[in-house]
């Protein structure tokens, strides 16, 4: 008896990768940002407005791209986005001025928005719903490893060869990734010359709901409670993760007065505490999945680890010793990133045969938080230079995030929209 063939493992795979080079490129800048700032004397606000603006091109493009691919598949939109991207990691490194970074990082946001919709339609594709929390559990993980990986990296270079020569080198790296996207991925498993029939046969039905001609109203799927609590929840959590991603090195460097070597561990700290929160909470999601069913995992998961997130982060506000306080709010990053796989899932079958369209207007809703939350940091910080205003108001958010998390799983809206996974 033959069995299926693994070729969706080796797309998720992949993907992975390249997400990691994606959050290489996107989270470089953080900490480059202590060191432009002072050679180009930028403002905190102007700086401000320079980590946040990716965030809202970034947030512009997510649901037109995902309805490019939902029409037109993944494979030619990835491939694309990854150069274009990298091209404009390099021109980052070439930026003279706050109107030239305002520029390139604009541009850039809005074309590597195309990233994570698109390959939320390839995994309808090529996942089954039982192994689709997991599938995206270690997709995200790769731009949490990347992310990890980049301040020490970062830091190497910078010191070795310059801030602008660093975005240079890290520019280089999506060539390659897109060329072995291209030979490697299909828009349809049944056109994948390594895919035998049972793994063929496994995917149909996903590839026939994709294929379907009747397409999801966007009438039907703004009436929906579930999805409008979906955007809720990424928008209260990403507002608190987002600090991560910008202000986090310059926070330990200022406020807890570490070195930039120190700061670049322990900025690199809550993304490699993603990486493993990503993978567990996929698994953890998919398994509890087949014990007590869909809704009842996700709620688990998610409600669970979105409080202990806040309280976590709390906690290392709160402790005044420098190193302990950011190893706790590293450890948050854990806790935060358990149910992000789920959140995919929910999102693209909230969308049926809008999967991409819906993730990235999920998407798109979080990268608002991600705008807002560096913008805002900035304007605290220039005018009364206090840390924890903005960070006391993202554990607040974290907190009401679990609390919408529990009505997307909520039993009452199990008709609700395109979700249609059974519960057992």
């Amino acid at each position: 008896m033959s069995r299926a063939t693994h070729i969706r493992y080796s797309i998720v795979a992949l993907a992975t990768f390249i997400n990691l080079l994606c959050y290489a490129d996107r989270t470089a800048i953080g900490m480059a940002a202590p060191v432009f700032q002072k050679e180009l004397g930028f403002s905190p606000a102007r700086l401000g407005w320079i980590l946040a603006i990716f965030s809202l091109a970034y947030a512009l493009g997510q649901t037109p791209w995902g309805a490019a691919a939902d029409r037109f598949g993944a494979r030619l939109i990835i491939a694309g986005s990854i150069l274009c991207w990298s091209g404009f990691t390099t021109l980052t490194g070439m930026a003279r001025s706050f109107a030239a970074m305002m520029g390139i990082r604009f541009t850039f946001g809005g074309l590597e928005a195309a990233l994570s919709p698109s390959t939320a339609v390839a995994f309808t594709r090529w996942t089954p719903v039982n192994e689709r929390s997991t599938a995206f559990g270690v997709f995200l993980s790769g731009g949490r490893l990347g992310a990890a990986l980049t301040p020490p990296l970062a830091v190497f270079l910078m010191s070795r060869y310059g801030w602008r020569q660093m975005f240079m080198l890290l520019g280089l790296l999506g060539l390659p990734a897109a060329v072995v996207w291209i030979f490697w991925f299909r828009d349809n498993p049944a056109e994948h010359q390594f895919a035998n029939g049972d793994e063929r046969n496994m995917l149909a039905p996903h590839t026939s709901t994709w294929a379907a001609s009747e397409r999801a109203s966007w009438v039907d799927l703004l009436s929906s409670v579930r999805l409008w609590n979906l955007l809720g929840v990424s928008f209260t959590t990403t507002f608190l993760w987002q600090f991560y991603i910008t202000w986090f090195p310059t926070y330990l460097i200022q406020k807890r007065r570490l070195t930039l070597k120190e700061a670049g561990f322990y900025a690199g700290m809550p993304f490699l505490f993603g990486v493993a929160g990503a993978w567990l909470g996929g698994i953890w999601t998919d398994f509890m999945t087949r014990q007590i069913g869909v809704r009842r995992a996700r709620w688990w998961v998610g409600c669970v680890g979105l409080a202990a997130t806040a309280t976590l982060m709390l906690a290392g506000v709160v402790v005044q010793a420098p190193r302990a306080g950011a190893l706790l709010m590293a450890l948050a990053a854990f806790t935060a990133d358990l149910y992000i796989g789920a959140t995919w899932a929910s999102a693209v079958e909230i969308g049926g045969t809008a999967a991409g369209a819906v993730a990235g207007l999920n998407n798109a809703v979080s990268n608002c938080a991600a705008f807002a939350m560096p913008v805002m940091m900035g304007l605290v910080l220039e005018f009364n230079g206090s840390w924890n205003t903005l960070l006391i108001a993202g554990i607040i958010s974290t907190y009401l995030g679990a609390y919408l998390w529990s009505n997307v799983q909520a039993p009452k809206y199990e008709a609700d929209s395109g979700f249609r996974t059974p519960n057992r």
